[in-house]
C-alpha cells in the first residue's frame, strides 16, 4: 500500500486503475461463448453433467429447486436472520414504490385532431443472476426482486451458484420464499446467463437479465445483447472514496475493506488532499486487516486495483471521479453535498462520514445493484423502471392527418418511398 500523487501515476498505472477487472473481459471472452454455446446446443444436458460431476448425482437432482429445499431451509434459518430481511424488505420496498411510472405519459396534441402519447408496460418475464460462490447474497435477491414484483413483471426466474453442498445458500432461499419467488434454478456463471438466454427444457428463457456476478458473468451478459436485453454490466464491486482532513481514517478504512472482501478482483481507491489521512487510513488497514476472515481476498483486491493518491484540490478529485465513474462513491469531505453536486458519473453516493456503504448494500432501501467498470458514465442504479418499457401511443383523426398530409407526401417523395406517401394520399382520393 504505497501512497502517490494522482498527477504522478504512470500512463500503464493509469489505465489499470481506471479499466480494472473490467478490462479483462476480452481476454476470457473466447471461453464465455465456448459455455454458451454448449449450453444453447444442449441446454439441461450441459448443465446437470456439470453440476453432477462436481456436486455428485445424490447431491445435484434437479435443476429447479424444490418446495421441500426451500422449506427445510426456512426451518433452518436463524430467526435474527430472518427479522433482518423483513426490514430490508420493508425499507427497500419503500423506497422502490416511489419509482413506479405513471401509466399513461403526458399527452400531447401536436396537431388538432392528433394525439401522441406513452403507456408504461412491464416486462413480463424476466430473469435474475444472485451471485454466489465465495459469498451469500440474500440482499441481491432483495434487490432484483422487488423492483420487479412492484413493476409488475409476470414472471420472474432466479438463478444462483451453489455451494460446497450442491445447494444454494439457505438465506439466499429464504429471501426468495419471502417475498413469494417460485421458479429458482441451482445453476451459476454463465451456464445461468445462456440458460435465461436461450431457454432449456427446465430453465425459460427471459426478455431481460438482471444482477451482478464475476467477470465471466458480466462478459456472458455481454453476449446476451446481442439477443435479449440486460440491466447494466454490473461486474466486479468497486468503491471509491473522496476525502479531506476532517475525514475519520479508521471509518475509511473499513469502508475499504468491506468492498475489498468481495473478491480479489474488487476495487478500492481513497483520493484525499491530506498525505497525514492517507497514512493514518493505511495504518489502519493493517490494523483491521488481520481481524478479518476474507483478509485474503481484501490484501489482494488492494494490491490489483488499489489506489492511495493525493491531489492538490478536491477539484482535482471530483475529475478524477467523473472519469473513474465508480460503482459506489463516499464523500467524506466537510460539505460532502456541495462535492456531489460536481459528480456526474457514480452509480451510488454516500454522503457523510456515517453512510457506510453497508448501509447501502443492506438496509437503507437503496439498491445495490450498480453500474461497475466505468459503466457508470451510461447506466443508471437498478430500479423499478429498468423491469418495463414505454409504448407509443397515438392516434389521429381524418382532421388530423389532414393538417399532415402534404408534409408526409413531400418527404416519402424526398427518401422516395412511394408506398408511405400512398398509404396518406388514399385515404383522401374520395
Amino acid at each position: 500500500m504505497k501512497i502517490i500523487n494522482l498527477k504522478d501515476l504512470t500512463s500503464n498505472a493509469y489505465t489499470r486503475i481506471i479499466q480494472r477487472s473490467f478490462g479483462f473481459n476480452e481476454e476470457i471472452m473466447p471461453k464465455v461463448l465456448e459455455i454458451m454455446e454448449s449450453v444453447r446446443s444442449d441446454g439441461d444436458k450441459v448443465i446437470l453433467s456439470k453440476y453432477q460431476k462436481r456436486y455428485g448425482a445424490g447431491n445435484y437432482v434437479s435443476i429447479q429447486v424444490t418446495n421441500s429445499e426451500i422449506k427445510k431451509a426456512y426451518e433452518k434459518t436463524d430467526k435474527k436472520v430472518i427479522n433482518a430481511l423483513k426490514q430490508m424488505i420493508q425499507n427497500i420496498t419503500a423506497v422502490h414504490k416511489v419509482q413506479l411510472p405513471r401509466r399513461i405519459d403526458t399527452v400531447v396534441q401536436s396537431e388538432k385532431g392528433i394525439t401522441v402519447w406513452r403507456e408504461w408496460r412491464a416486462i413480463e418475464r424476466v430473469g435474475l443472476y444472485i451471485p454466489g460462490g465465495k459469498a451469500i447474497y440474500p440482499s441481491s435477491v432483495l434487490m432484483s426482486a422487488i423492483p420487479a414484483q412492484i413493476s409488475g413483471c409476470r414472471e420472474i426466474i432466479m438463478c444462483s451458484p451453489l455451494q460446497q453442498d450442491g445447494q444454494i445458500p439457505e438465506a439466499t432461499l429464504v429471501a426468495a420464499y419471502m417475498i413469494g419467488l417460485t421458479k429458482i434454478y441451482k445453476v451459476g456463471g454463465v451456464e445461468a446467463i445462456a440458460a435465461m438466454v436461450y431457454g432449456t427444457k427446465t430453465i425459460p428463457s427471459v426478455y431481460k437479465i438482471f444482477g451482478a456476478g464475476n467477470s465471466y458473468v458480466t462478459a456472458a451478459k455481454l453476449v446476451a445483447q446481442k439477443k435479449i436485453s440486460i440491466d447494466m454490466p454490473a461486474g466486479p464491486s468497486e468503491i471509491f472514496i473522496i476525502a479531506d482532513e476532517s475525514a475519520n481514517p479508521a471509518f475509511i478504512a473499513a469502508d475499504l475493506l468491506a468492498d475489498g472482501e468481495h473478491g480479489e478482483d474488487s476495487a478500492c481507491v481513497l483520493i484525499t488532499t491530506s498525505r497525514k489521512l492517507a497514512q493514518q487510513t493505511i495504518k489502519e488497514i493493517q490494523k483491521q486487516l488481520p481481524k478479518l476472515s476474507t483478509a485474503s481476498r481484501a490484501r489482494e483486491s488492494i494490491k490489483q486495483y488499489g489506489l492511495f493518491a493525493i491531489v492538490d484540490s478536491l477539484d482535482e478529485a471530483v475529475d478524477f471521479t467523473n472519469e473513474y465513474a465508480p460503482e459506489h462513491l463516499e464523500i467524506m469531505t466537510k460539505n460532502p453535498e456541495a462535492i456531489a453536486e460536481k459528480i456526474q458519473n457514480a452509480g451510488s453516493v454516500f454522503l457523510g462520514d456515517w453512510t457506510t456503504k453497508s448501509a447501502g448494500d443492506y438496509a437503507n432501501g437503496a439498491n445495490h445493484v450498480l453500474p461497475t467498470g466505468g459503466m457508470a458514465k451510461m447506466y443508471p442504479p437498478l430500479g423499478v423502471d429498468a423491469y418495463g418499457k414505454w409504448m407509443q401511443i397515438q392516434k389521429c383523426t381524418k382532421q388530423g392527418l389532414s393538417t399532415i398530409r402534404n408534409t408526409i407526401e413531400v418527404i416519402a417523395d424526398v427518401e422516395q418511398l412511394p408506398a408511405h406517401k400512398n398509404a396518406t394520399s388514399i385515404r383522401f382520393k374520395n
